[in-house]
């Protein structure tokens, strides 16, 4: 199914939260980036391997925030969309929206929106992850818990010597970074901050990219899991890949300008359920 990409007419977060929480990511990011390529990897790899963690990183870099950039660019609303009337079955009424809205949407207070497949709201992309900026907020999940697992490896590599060798007063010195940042403001404190920082992203994101995996492979929205509706639309994992990552799933990870088009428009989910049950009959 072919679809044109809408983008959104206000980039900028409604409250100071999502702003505060942007603005984190969007200066968290480089910062790790220059600690990684201009400190770390000069001092642990040779000069061949630390030019192609350089490239590597710049290339990983660029598609972590082409996809940041592609969630809060792309609209899931349904805003512009012509809805019916009359409300179809399945669908229901938005009081706020004043307009029918269709399965699977629901009302965002902070976007002041209906979102297709609403997932949730990002506070750090500031709008609602939904059907068409899923795919861009999955893969920045998903790349950002891999650079953070690599980084937080490396970093061990490189950061022991600063604070004195493996040992408890060491492993203190990492687990309050922000303590000892005040206490003590030199170069190596800063360093186990930036180490920190990376150590804490990959359990953050660990936790993310597994619960946010297991709702991708069952093509299940955090509402609907939370109210025990989950796996009403599932499939089958293939099926359920294009339904957030799109027909050329495989491609999506190279980098977000690449198109990749959802096998649904988010707003007949029928089809798609009836289609699940026919297949589940069929397996029995």
């Amino acid at each position: 199914m072919g679809y044109e990409i809408r983008f959104r007419k206000r980039f900028l977060p409604r409250s100071f939260a999502d702003l505060s929480a942007m603005v984190f990511m969007s200066l968290v990011i480089p910062a790790v980036y220059w600690f990684e390529v201009y400190v770390v990897a000069p001092t642990v790899y040779n000069t061949t391997l630390n030019f192609l963690h350089a490239i590597l990183g710049t290339y990983v870099v660029i598609n972590i925030f082409g996809n940041f950039i592609a969630i809060i660019v792309v609209d899931s609303s349904t805003r512009g969309l012509v809805l019916p009337s009359q409300v179809p079955a399945g669908w229901h009424v938005c009081a706020v929206c004043e307009s029918t809205a269709p399965p699977r949407s629901r009302h965002c207070n902070t976007c002041n929106v209906c979102v297709l497949k609403k997932e949730h709201h990002c506070v750090f992309a500031g709008c609602c992850v939904g059907l068409y900026n899923h795919r861009y907020f999955y893969i920045f999940l998903f790349l950002m818990w891999g650079s953070t697992l690599y980084c937080s490896c490396l970093n061990a590599c490189f950061i022991w010597p600063y604070v004195g060798g493996f040992n408890m007063w060491a492993i203190v010195r990492l687990l309050l970074p922000g303590v000892w940042l005040l206490l003590e403001p030199c170069i190596d404190t800063l360093y186990a901050f930036l180490f920190s920082i990376n150590v804490i992203g990959c359990l953050f994101m660990s936790v993310l990219i597994y619960y946010y995996t297991n709702l991708l492979l069952t093509n299940t929205t955090t509402h609907e899991n939370n109210t025990r509706k989950g796996h009403k639309y599932d499939q089958g994992r293939n099926h359920n890949l294009k339904v957030t990552l799109g027909e050329r799933w495989y491609l999506t990870w190279v980098f977000p300008t690449l198109t990749s088009p959802l096998p649904c428009d988010g707003l007949d989910w029928s089809t798609h359920h009836s289609m699940g049950k026919t297949d589940k009959h069929k397996s029995k």
